[in-house]
């Protein structure tokens, strides 16, 4: 339980940062950062405690949340 309510303060914080860096809040931002939240949930089920298996899955949701980001905001820029 106390894993759950740090994974979800990380990925609240997600949320939160992909809104201060863009002030439009777009959609597509938006999108990423639920993305990473369900993913980082799927991790936390997955696995029980600090383990390895949670570290690197919790590394690839971060990875491809940085990579969702980077395509919204080359979306927006067009």
């Amino acid at each position: 339980m106390h894993t759950l309510i740090k994974t979800s303060a990380v990925a609240l914080t997600f949320i939160l940062l992909a809104g201060c860096q863009n002030n439009t809040g777009t959609p597509e931002l938006n999108q990423c950062a639920q993305q990473n939240y369900q993913c980082e949930t799927s991790c936390e089920q997955q696995s029980t405690g600090e383990s390895l298996k949670q570290q690197i899955c919790s590394s690839k949701c971060i990875e491809r949340y940085n990579q969702c980001k980077a395509q919204a905001e080359n979306l927006t820029n067009i």
